[in-house]
């Protein structure tokens, strides 16, 4: 059982950069046990660019998800910011945490 990684990418028109935190926050303050870790991430290079990377417990997991979500929250979010995100799915072959979060 491998962990899988999921990598949504949309352009988010600064307009609705609040919006988009707001409805993340919102939607992932109470994250499943099969979700690992979650972040938003702006690029810092391109301000308009914006990742919601989750990290799933087991590709099991993930389709369990998908099976039940209509539209999945990671899209949800995206759209509540007027954005249409694109998908990746990585498999997850090294993870470490540091000392402080073991």
């Amino acid at each position: 059982m491998n962990d899988v990684v999921t990598i949504l990418e949309a352009k988010v028109e600064e307009s609705n950069w609040k919006l988009l935190e707001a409805t993340y926050k919102k939607e992932t303050s109470n994250i499943p046990p099969s979700i690992r870790q979650t972040f938003l991430l702006q690029s810092q290079k391109e301000s308009l660019k914006w990742l919601i990377v989750t990290h799933w417990r087991s590709q099991e997991d993930l389709d369990q998800m998908r099976s039940t979500e209509k539209i999945p929250v990671a899209v949800r979010i995206f759209k509540a910011a007027n954005a249409t995100p694109t998908l990746e799915v990585w498999n997850s072959k090294v993870h470490h945490l540091g000392p402080k979060l073991q």
